[in-house]
Order: C-alpha cells, then structure tokens, then sequence
C-alpha cells in the first residue's frame, strides 16, 4: 500500500510538469505577443549563473492603481493579481491598471503580489511577480548583454523581453531585443549648505544615446519640454509637476536632433530652477527639499507621431518615453 503510495504521488508530480511544460508551450505557440520594458536595475545584480535576473517597469505597481484594493491584502503575500496592459508606441505594452479579479477581457498578465511591502513606512508601493524574471541565456551570450546594458551611473540600453501571454494571464518568455534609444543619468553638482551659501537641489546631466545600427531622431521641445520630473511609485506622496507652461507646445524643424550611430547628447539640468519645482501640499517647493523616501525620475517623452507629421526626419524620431534610474533631488542615484 505504502509503494502505491509512494508511486502514485511520483506520477502525480510528473503530471503536473508535464502539464506546466506543455501549457507553456502552448502559450508561446498561440498567446499574444507583447514586448515588456525591463527597469534599470544595478547591472551587478544582473546575472545569477547562466541566467539573466529581470525587473520590469510593471513589477511595482502604486496601490491607487489596484481595483480591489482593501488594508487587509497589504501582507497576504503569493495573492494572485492581474496587471491589465495596453498597447503602446515601438511595440512596448504599457501598464495601464491592476486588479485581484481577472478581466473578463483585454490583455493581462497573471502575478502573485511579493513578499511584503516596501519602499518606506507609507507603503504607497507593491511589488509583483509574474513568473518571467529569470531568462536562460547561451554560454558566452551573458557577457555581451552585460557589457551592452550598461554600468551603474552611466548610459544603459534598456532590454525589452519578447513575451506570450495566453488567455489565462500565463507569460512566458520568448526573446528580447535592445532598445534604440539609450539613457544615463549623472550627477554634475550634489546639493551643498555652507555658511549663507545654500543649494538645496542638485544639478543633473541626462545623455541620451543613439543604441541603434540607423539614425535616429530626437525631439527637444522649446524650454527642455521634452522632458519632465515624475514621482517613483513607491514615493510617499504623489508629487506633481508645479509648472504647466509646457502643455500645448507643438515642435518645429528647430527641435529635431540627428544622431548617428553611437552618438550622444546630453542635457543638464538645474534643479534648483522653478521649471522642476513640484507640489507639496499644493505649495511648490524644490525636490531636493523632500525626505528620502521622494525620489523622481526624469523622463524622456518627445511630441507624438500625429504632431511630427510632415517635420524634418519624422519618420526617424524616436516616440514613447524613456524613464532614467531613480534619485534624489539632492543627487543620491538609486
């Protein structure tokens, strides 16, 4: 009785991973195929063996955006969540909301909410997994995303995963593919008090680069509009922009820039300037005045393709926006 036993719960098992191997690959051969940004991340924190540890722009999600959201789900970590997506510009699906019931309809990929809350006492933050941070690579073929995703504090391309998502919310990796445009962040000035001479926000250097084999274009909008401060999601407050003048500007010949393959080009910007004030409690203040928890990214975000329309090279600009790695406005890069 006990060998049955014994033999039934081994069948059983090897069921079950038939099953999960064959469902996979049915959602690979059938499901939806969307492309799935991966968050700047430490590149040493990148590789764990023969595989590549990812982190996406939807693996932490602000709890306004959670339907269904009550108290008592804050802690009941492996709860099942769905992430319902839209479709964006280059191909990249985008979030759009989360909610603990599966949508009757659209796109949405299935996670499990992690192992606690984070990111500060205010909790404003959850982070999900969805089954697709570990991509197998090839011997030898880890070195080379490595080196091309880039170095901490410094320009990285960011990798984009090709993924199936079946009717069940099931993802599964299929591929990935390297971004045209990519981004880096640094610090040109921390923030300073000595004597009467006080600087409370930092000055900050964003490069933009050409990742691509082709041309390509970018748009700087009159006044660095192209560009804006967005609140983390794991911030404690949503801070918003306190200058709106940029709303409605619309771009000229004068605003494109060619760049070649490898070429780069930097903006910098002066975070004590009113144009980066945002709000704190509808007062505006510089964010270098925030406590820790408050930290931003600045966020590349050129015109539309309807407003490029008929423009120099507008079919080389790139369109849809590109997040930096999180800071501080006193110049502490996560």
């Amino acid at each position: 009785m006990k060998k049955a036993l014994i033999i039934a719960a081994i069948a059983l098992q090897v069921f079950v991973l038939a099953y999960s191997a064959g469902e996979r690959e049915w959602v690979v051969r059938t499901g939806t195929k969307v492309f799935l940004r991966t968050a700047p991340i430490d590149p040493r924190d990148l590789f764990r063996g023969d595989y590549v540890s990812l982190d996406y722009d939807i693996s932490t999600i602000p709890i306004t955006t959670i339907r269904g959201f009550t108290e008592n789900k804050k802690g009941a970590k492996g709860l099942k969540i769905y992430t319902v997506l839209r479709e964006g510009l280059n191909g990249l699906a985008e979030f759009n909301y989360a909610t603990y019931g599966k949508p009757a309809t659209g796109l949405f990929i299935r996670g499990r909410q992690g192992y606690n809350w984070r990111f500060g006492s205010a909790k404003r933050a959850l982070a999900v997994r969805y089954g697709i941070e570990s991509y197998y690579v090839q011997q030898g073929s880890g070195r080379e995303i490595e080196q091309r995703h880039g170095v901490r504090n410094a320009i990285q391309v960011p990798l984009e995963m090709e993924v199936a998502v079946g009717r069940n919310g099931i993802a599964v990796i299929r591929g990935h593919r390297w971004s045209s445009l990519g981004i880096g962040l640094e610090v040109i000035e921390n923030a300073v008090q000595e004597g009467k001479q006080v600087r409370k926000s930092a000055r900050m250097r964003l490069t933009l680069l050409n990742a691509s084999q082709a041309p390509l274009a970018i748009v700087n909008l009159a006044d660095m509009c192209s560009f804006s401060l967005e609140v983390v999601a794991w911030a404690s407050q949503d801070h918003r922009a306190a200058d709106r003048h940029c709303s409605g500007i619309k771009p000229s010949n004068a605003d494109i820039i060619l760049l070649q393959p490898g070429e780069k080009r930097p903006f910098d910007f002066d975070l004590t300037e009113r144009r980066w004030y945002v709000t704190g409690k509808d007062v505006p203040v510089e964010i270098g005045s925030l406590n820790r928890s408050e930290m931003f990214r600045i966020v590349y975000r050129p015109p539309s393709p309807e407003s490029c329309v008929g423009l120099q090279n507008a079919q080389l600009i790139y369109h849809g926006a590109l997040p930096s790695r999180a800071f501080h406005g006193r110049g502490t890069i996560d």
